[in-house]
C-alpha cells in the first residue's frame, strides 16, 4: 500500500495483490507466485478471525466493500494454483451472509444492519458467483431487478457500481447481463 491513508491502504493492497496474483496465474514466473503467496498471507491476516471480514486495520469487522477486492485476491491465488486456506473462503460466506438482506436474500449492505445499496448488492453477487456459490435464483433475480432500476445512463455516474454490477452480471449470461451490457457501451462511447 505505499504510503496510502489508512482508509486507502488496504483497498491499494487488494488491488496490487489482485494484480500481482494475476500475473502469478498467467505467467507462473517464481517470483510472481512468490509475492503473490506473501500478498495472500497479508490479506489472510487483515481478515476478521469471527466475522470474516476486512476493513481498514486488522482487527475490524469488515465491510462488503473491502471484502470484495480481497475475495478476488484469494480466488486470482487459487487460479496461480496457490493453495487457499478454506477457512479464509468460508469467512468470506460468512461475512456476505451476513450483509444479505431484502425479501429473497438477493440485496446486500456495506455492513451488517445497514440499508442495501446497488454498489454493495452488485458487489456481493459477482463475490459469491466468483467463489462458486451456488446462488438460489430468486436471490438472482430479486437482485438484478434492484440493479436494472439504475443502468449506466441513469443518474450520477458511478464507476465502481459499474464495475462490480458488470462483474457480477457478465457471469450471469442472461437477459440482465444483456440489458446492463447495452447500457454500458452506450454510457462509455457516448
Amino acid at each position: 500500500a505505499g504510503k496510502a491513508s489508512v482508509y486507502a491502504a488496504n483497498y491499494s493492497h487488494g488491488m496490487a495483490a489482485l494484480s500481482m496474483c494475476e500475473s502469478a496465474a498467467i505467467s507462473h514466473d517464481p517470483s510472481a507466485v512468490l509475492s503473490a503467496q506473501r500478498a495472500i498471507a497479508y490479506t489472510r491476516r487483515m481478515q476478521h478471525p469471527t466475522t470474516g471480514g476486512w476493513r481498514y486495520t486488522e482487527g475490524s469487522p469488515g465491510d462488503l466493500s473491502q471484502l470484495g477486492w480481497q475475495a478476488m485476491v484469494l480466488d486470482a491465488g487459487h487460479r496461480a494454483e496457490i493453495p487457499i486456506d478454506q477457512h479464509a473462503v468460508n469467512g468470506v460466506q460468512r461475512f456476505l451472509r451476513s450483509v444479505r438482506i431484502g425479501a429473497r436474500g438477493g440485496l446486500a449492505s456495506y455492513r451488517p444492519g445497514e440499508a442495501p445499496s446497488r454498489t454493495m448488492t452488485a458487489e456481493a453477487l459477482a463475490t459469491r458467483l466468483l467463489i462458486g456459490e451456488s446462488v438460489p435464483a430468486a436471490e438472482i433475480a430479486e437482485a438484478e431487478r434492484y440493479l436494472l432500476q439504475q443502468p449506466p445512463g441513469v443518474g450520477k455516474d458511478n464507476y465502481y457500481y459499474w464495475y462490480y454490477a458488470t462483474l457480477a452480471l457478465h457471469q450471469l449470461q442472461d437477459d440482465a447481463w444483456k440489458k446492463w451490457n447495452e447500457a454500458l457501451k452506450r454510457r462509455l462511447l457516448a
